[in-house]
């Protein structure tokens, strides 16, 4: 069982709801196919590096997954293509260091939120 890892931009001019939608559409692909999806995370409306189709913003999502089957990428990023609202879209296979980066990434240990404790360097200013 190997496992994935999906990034897809979805058009800015969606609603809210459009955008969830069009995610549970293709999760529900994935399950139909028998694939265990892992994660599912919406990083919501962000700029990108440089402008798709005329458009500097888009959703951001990401679902991460495990399958059998070979031929799932495929069907995936078919349905990718057939929808006009996907501008751009990667899959790719992890390892097993970023399957345990995913991991633990997840369980918050990454968080940019958290406060460090000075190094000693820094106190005897």
């Amino acid at each position: 069982m190997k496992n994935y890892e999906t990034v897809f931009i979805l058009n800015p001019v969606l609603s809210e709801d459009q955008a969830k939608d069009t995610v549970e559409k293709f999760v529900k692909v994935l399950t139909k196919a028998k694939a265990d999806v892992i994660n599912v995370e919406k990083w919501g409306l962000k700029k990108m590096a440089y402008a798709i189709q005329n458009k500097s913003t888009g959703f951001y999502n990401l679902i991460e997954f495990t399958t059998t089957s070979s031929d799932l990428i495929n069907i995936l990023e078919t349905e990718y293509r057939r929808d006009e609202s996907v501008v751009r879209f990667m899959t790719t296979v992890l390892d097993k260091h970023a399957v345990i980066y995913n991991e633990r990434r997840r369980k918050g240990e990454f968080n940019r939120t958290k406060k460090t404790t000075p190094r000693k360097e820094d106190s005897k200013s």
